[in-house]
């Protein structure tokens, strides 16, 4: 019984990835660069060197060294930052001496990512399913691809198509004479009507980074006030140029949240005499913080997220990127019940051992419902008195007890306070203890040093 034999594939496809990168603009040039003309060429004098012991001279700084200007790496050996975007070569190599043909190719960009799933596309591969490549023996041919991948994820660039070409079927037909071929290879390939085609693929696998670490913090400024610090640390070898920032609402985008100072007053008073940018540049690892101000109460207690959006440049790259980063609202004294602000204190300093007013004002953030809410002062435990001694004292707290409902979504709570404790002195924990309509079971929040004052001697 004579067993079918299955062809080998001869491999005379070779598939590479390149990753095209940017010029680097090298103004270091002769003789430093390794370019000059020998001692005895009398047809240029242009870069000449009298002396290759002595003579270290730069050249013309007009003069762009030309050795940088293009540069090919393979993309798996390089990083690829969000939005950075991609310029590369897909090369098709034939090692043989016969021509071959490629037909039937498909390139998908996947992510490894199960979350990325559904990213966008950035390659239309049915741009490609139609294109018959015949490349010439010892030759190769190129398709240049560019996208851009939005997501910091592992991502996986795949190449299939089909190999064809006169010396597979002349190796088909003499290997038919002697013995029985398999007409179909469901991995390796297929044969119709005496014509040979192999299957190839080619997987090439690089990985996207985020150009950023960002930490941020949130801070009560007199209730009435939220400021939000924000540090941003580049993590990449490069060197980054910050164009703009700006903070919003993630659910009210056309808001945007004032910076209290602009990128280009934290440069003048980092570097005062410098003027030659309005940008800031941050080497690898380095950090700059800066500080946001919102004064609407609207916004800090209905706004559950946030999106920093960062304009940037990568070093001898012109094209502006956007990262963007989102983070949760992480006010102490954000929840789902009631806004919280001061209508009444002391807008200087307190007196020692005098009286003074405070009023809390709240506000239902739900006005259908029912809400009994009660006020009390949290008793300081022994740790806390260990760590803060310097509170003032509430008197009085005058109608501890509040309803809001549909005909009242708003009422105050009334402190009188004062301070036997010169310096900076503060307000002691408070307790909210919220029961909504009929419910037994309450909510609470508890606020340590809502307020600080400043107290003198009369």
């Amino acid at each position: 019984m004579n067993i079918e034999e299955e062809l080998k594939n001869p491999k005379f496809l070779e598939i590479k990835f390149y990753r095209l990168t940017s010029p680097l603009f090298n103004y270091s040039n002769i003789p430093l660069s390794g370019i000059y003309n020998p001692l005895d060429n009398e047809e240029s004098k242009e870069y000449s060197l009298n002396n290759k012991f002595k003579n270290f001279d730069l050249g013309s700084t007009d003069f762009i060294n030309i050795e940088n200007l293009l540069s090919i790496t393979n993309s798996q050996c390089e990083k690829v930052l969000i939005e950075e975007k991609m310029e590369t070569l897909l090369t098709f190599i034939n090692t043989s001496k016969e021509e071959l043909t490629i037909k039937n190719l498909e390139i998908t960009l996947i992510s490894e990512e199960k979350k990325n799933k559904n990213m966008d596309k950035p390659l239309d591969v049915d741009l490609y399913k139609n294109l018959i490549i015949k490349i010439p023996p010892k030759k190769s041919h190129s398709i240049p691809l560019n996208f851009e991948i939005k997501s910091a994820a592992k991502f996986q660039l795949r190449v299939s198509c089909h190999t064809l070409s006169s010396f597979y079927d002349n190796m088909y037909f003499k290997h038919k004479q002697r013995n029985l071929i398999k007409e179909y290879n469901l991995n390796s390939y297929l044969i119709n009507d005496n014509v040979v085609e192999f299957f190839e693929f080619q997987k090439f696998n690089f990985e996207v980074f985020k150009p950023f670490i960002i930490k941020e913090n949130f801070y009560n400024f007199y209730i009435n006030q939220c400021l939000i610090s924000i540090k941003i640390k580049n993590i990449t070898n490069n060197i980054i140029t910050l164009v703009n920032l700006s903070l919003i609402p993630k659910g009210k985008k056309q808001t945007e949240i004032e910076i209290v100072k602009s990128l280009d007053e934290i440069k003048k008073n980092c570097i005062p005499n410098l003027n030659d940018s309005k940008y800031i540049t941050l080497q690898s690892k380095e950090e700059l913080t800066v500080l946001f101000r919102i004064k609407d109460p609207d916004i800090f207690y209905d706004q559950n997220h946030f999106v920093l959006n960062i304009d940037w440049l990568k070093n001898f790259d012109f094209n502006k990127k956007k990262f963007s980063y989102e983070f949760n609202n992480q006010l102490n004294t954000l929840n789902d019940y009631y806004k919280m602000t001061i209508i009444e204190k002391p807008e200087d300093d307190i007196i020692l051992n005098q009286n003074f007013k405070v009023i809390i004002n709240i506000k239902s953030k739900n006005k259908g419902k029912k809400y009994n809410i009660i006020l009390s002062q949290e008793q300081a435990t022994d740790d806390d008195m260990k760590s803060n001694d310097r509170e003032i004292e509430i008197i009085d707290i005058i109608e501890k007890k509040m309803e809001l409902n549909p005909k009242m979504p708003s009422n105050n709570f009334i402190l009188i306070c004062k301070s036997d404790i010169l310096g900076s002195v503060s307000l002691p924990k408070l307790k909210f203890t919220l029961y909504e309509g009929d419910k037994n079971q309450p909510f609470e929040k508890v606020y340590d040093s809502l307020l600080y004052f400043n107290c003198i001697s009369k």
